[in-house]
């Protein structure tokens, strides 16, 4: 007689309905029959609350028939759930009180998995464990996304184009051109041939250019149409395209990426996106003659952090917008000190490394810059690209922007200098991974362009690539490194405290929260190619190219979003409270729903590290 024929019929009743839904399809016969002896049933009428915020529940739920809603502590509907789905495990995860009220809205059945036989199945089954991982890090993602606000100046330019582009040829008569405008209601025209964006003509065009002018209506549209407009891609954001209208003093912007011409967004499109942004903070900055102008204007970029967090702005939002204006300001600066001194000899780019290339400046953060210059440039040359350099960071300090400790600076030599000894540097860091070397990797493969000619920085960029995609002894040494920064986690899932000085029992949020996830992206980005510079870009890239599991990709841009996010509250309310902002949180200042959510990314971000020592077997670095 087999063991299931001696078996009550409950209990097969149980073990075959376990057969059928993962993970519990991962154990063998003789598991799934141990787990089906251990589970308890319960019944539950409609309108039942079977577990409810705040409470500790000792068994993981399985509904077996009927169905749940699940409702957050502001009492809004989080997600249904039917046969074959779990709730209560983020509880037996982290130890944490439940954060979501579970009521039943259609009799239901349930089944009890006791803590223990739950612990067991996770630890004799890679791939029950797992399931309840991934699981659990979308609990991340919807901490995220529940809190999010709409924040139109965010929104991708693809989104506001409500027509095709309307265009004509640059032969067509300005008459026709004009008529076209009107019948089509539009206050300007895209100039093409052959599908290719050559010109634009607006309302104003016709104004100036025409009627002022004497110009004849019947000459052809291309004597007065503006030549190769300036072309923003679908995939900016709104306050992108005002930045890119602000510096070039244009009211029409065309859409155009390598698939062809998009449409067309004007100002009058972008006013109705507007929140309290940094556009007009980036129109003044534009209009300065002086440093002592530019230090005036950035004095108000903590009121323009404060605005952007009261608007529901996340943190990547906000980042990219606060290094749109130290952007604006390290331009206008050098074009201030080539008034001072000069045309500039030869060739250069003026590079920003770390935050500032990735798009992530917060609250508090200093300077780190590079200058290349071209090959051909002598002694005599550089003496002027040190002034240059000097007119620069000693702006950006008075704007705020400490000088790095580390004079990671363009007026420190060793971080001026023409392509071939640049190139020489890089491989002597990636060919010679010591200590320093990786330190150097962690700031200065964060490269963008932000001045002068940008073919010198695609070169450095690509040569980067090239050389660490096939150095897999670098690769595994910048992993180890990147490892010396673990998520603050201790036994049974409790916070890791800094231990002395001011910050004691305090998360430092950077060194612990932010940094290992700018490492895993800048490491996996290193080594598969990936041009992305930004660490959300750099999963998305990653991803699209399968060089990293979708779902791992996204759980660590959640866990991102997620950490980045509380550091800029708690930023955002030192700047209210008048003092000077820095990383280091207080847990016993966040919410319960923080730390809940806190404890989730930092899990995520440890299975992440534990899969890359793997990958390097980064235990036998020395």
């Amino acid at each position: 007689m087999s063991s299931r024929e001696t078996e009550p019929i409950e209990i097969i009743e149980i073990a075959d309905f376990l057969s059928s839904t993962p993970p519990f399809t991962e154990l063998n016969d003789d598991g799934i029959r141990t787990a089906a002896r251990s589970i308890d049933i319960t019944y539950a009428p409609s309108g039942s609350v079977v577990l409810d915020i705040g409470d500790a529940p000792e068994a993981l739920f399985l509904i077996r028939s009927g169905a749940v809603e699940l409702h957050n502590d502001a009492d809004v509907l989080v997600a249904r759930l039917g046969e074959h789905e779990f709730f209560g495990y983020p509880s037996l995860l982290t130890g944490a009180p439940a954060s979501r009220r579970v009521t039943t809205i259609e009799d239901t059945l349930l089944y009890h998995i006791p803590e223990a036989l739950f612990d067991r199945c996770r630890s004799e089954s890679d791939a029950f464990d797992r399931f309840f991982a991934r699981a659990h890090a979308e609990r991340v993602h919807d901490a995220v996304h529940e809190g999010k606000k709409n924040v139109p100046l965010t929104t991708p330019l693809r989104r506001l184009l409500s027509r095709s582009p309307v265009t004509a040829s640059p032969d067509t008569s300005i008459r026709r051109a004009a008529e076209t405008m009107r019948d089509q209601r539009v206050s300007s025209l895209l100039l093409t041939d052959d599908s290719t964006l050559v010109g634009l003509i607006t309302d104003r065009d016709l104004r100036n250019r025409v009627l002022a002018a004497g110009v004849s209506p019947d000459d052809p549209v291309s004597t007065v149409m503006t030549n190769d407009p300036n072309t923003i891609g679908p995939d900016a954001l709104a306050f992108e395209a005002m930045l890119s209208m602000s510096r070039h003093n244009v009211h029409h912007l065309p859409v155009v990426d390598g698939e062809g011409l998009h449409g067309m967004v004007t100002t009058t499109d972008l006013i109705r996106q507007q929140v309290d942004s940094p556009v007009y903070l980036v129109g003044e900055v534009w209009k300065c003659d002086s440093v002592e102008r530019l230090a005036t204007v950035s004095r108000q970029i903590p009121s323009m952090l404060r605005q952007m967090v009261a608007a529901g702005a996340r943190a990547d939002d906000a980042g990219r917008m606060v290094t749109a204006v130290t952007d604006a300001l390290t331009e206008r600066l050098i074009e201030l000190a080539i008034d001072e001194l000069g045309e500039p000899p030869t060739k250069f780019a003026w590079l920003a490394l770390g935050s500032q290339a990735r798009h992530e400046q917060t609250a508090h953060s200093d300077q780190d810059n590079a200058l290349v210059l071209a090959n051909d440039a002598t002694e005599e040359n550089d003496a002027y690209f040190f002034e240059l350099a000097t007119f620069v960071c000693d702006g950006l300090n008075a704007c705020g922007y400490e000088y790095c400790p580390g004079e990671v600076m363009a007026t420190t030599d060793r971080w001026r200098q023409p392509t071939r000894d640049w190139k020489h540097t890089f491989r002597n860091w990636i060919e010679e991974p010591h200590p320093k070397a990786l330190m150097h990797s962690t700031i200065f493969f964060d490269l963008r362009h932000i001045y002068g000619d940008d073919s010198l920085t695609r070169e450095l960029q690509a040569f980067v690539l090239d050389r660490t995609a096939k150095n897999t002894i670098f690769l595994a040494s910048l992993a180890a490194t990147a490892l010396d920064n673990k998520p603050p986690l201790g036994f049974f899932r409790q916070f890791v405290l800094e231990e002395h000085g001011n910050q004691k029992d305090t998360l430092d949020l950077k060194l612990n929260g932010v940094v290992p996830i700018v490492d895993l992206a800048r490491i996996n980005a290193l080594g598969n190619g990936v041009s992305a510079v930004n660490t959300l870009e750099r999963f998305t890239q990653l991803a699209d190219r399968g060089a990293m599991n979708a779902d791992d990709a996204a759980d660590l841009r959640d866990a991102y979003e997620f950490i980045a996010t509380v550091r800029l509250q708690h930023q955002v309310d030192q700047i209210r409270q008048g003092i000077e902002p820095d990383n280091y949180v207080s847990p016993n200042s966040l919410s319960d729903f923080d730390r809940r959510h806190l404890k989730d990314a930092f899990r995520i971000v440890s299975r992440m590290q534990s899969a890359l020592s793997q990958r390097y077997q980064t235990s036998f670095i020395s």
